[in-house]
């Protein structure tokens, strides 16, 4: 494990089947999702093979189920498979139990860590109920119409059994550094965040989705919004990429959240 002055990251990415054309209006098969999403699971792994990084993949047991070449591409590549529920659009409190038999079944492994499809509230009791060591489905941030956060300690803490690993905000006005702060912010900005966040907190939480890998603006039957295709593609792999490799040049270690999960156990004589 990397020393506390090196830092880790927890990288990681939402893998679900891409619905977000359904978000305006526009009908989008499963099967379709699924592709857009594969042929981005592909680029991300390329990238983390290039840089030897390791992350951790929130699958959904849709995309998991239709894309069993990418699973196993995830698994001999040396990452994490969590869940991300069964179905992104929608969910049932049976998918939290569901989710993690599907892909315990797919992958042969143990399923130890859940994010709730768009990070939305998930009942913690649930999580536990279900078995999972972890949650990564909280964003202590304010994002209009989406987050109201502010009350949620901006590092790792427990809940009863259950680990909560929320998303990284930076120290001071809680500013994001999820997916889409990394498409609009200057490059200098983001990086520089990044940076400070992980000299003070020791920890870096940052997740994207595959479907920002694709060039979404060459695909206007979507209805994509400018919002949303900002940056996507190329420039978003290579944005990616220059992230990092600034980190692992600045001593971080990435890391997988079952690996972090475990540590913080040790640390806090909690047994997982």
């Amino acid at each position: 494990m990397a020393s506390k002055k090196e830092g880790q990251v927890l990288l990681s990415f939402d893998t679900e089947e891409f619905d977000v054309p359904r978000e305006h209006g526009v009908d989008i098969s499963l099967d379709e999702g699924v592709r857009v999403s594969a042929k981005g699971t592909n680029l991300i792994l390329d990238i983390l093979k290039q840089c030897h990084a390791s992350a951790t993949f929130f699958c959904t047991a849709n995309f998991a189920e239709r894309a069993p070449e990418v699973m196993e591409r995830i698994l001999n590549e040396g990452h994490e498979v969590a869940s991300h529920g069964v179905d992104h659009w929608t969910q049932q409190p049976s998918d939290l139990a569901r989710s993690k038999e599907i892909l315990e079944q797919i992958t042969g492994r143990k399923v130890n860590g859940y994010r709730q499809p768009r990070m939305y509230p998930v009942d913690d009791k649930e999580i536990e109920r279900a078995g999972y060591l972890y949650n990564s489905s909280l964003h202590p941030t304010v994002i209009p119409g989406r987050y109201m956060n502010l009350d949620i300690p901006r590092t790792p803490f427990y809940t009863g059994t259950t680990l909560q690993i929320p998303a990284s905000v930076s120290t001071w006005l809680r500013l994001p550094v999820f997916w889409l702060a990394c498409h609009h912010y200057p490059q200098w900005l983001y990086r520089w965040l990044c940076r400070r966040i992980l000299r003070h907190d020791g920890l870096l939480v940052v997740y994207f989705h595959p479907w920002e890998f694709i060039a979404l603006g060459k695909h206007p039957e979507w209805h994509i919004p400018a919002i949303i295709r900002h940056h996507c593609g190329n420039e978003m792999a290579q944005r990616l990429t220059k992230l990092i490799q600034m980190l692992k040049n600045q001593g971080a270690q990435f890391i997988t959240y079952s690996e972090f999960t475990e540590q913080f156990a040790r640390e806090h004589k909690q047994q997982p």
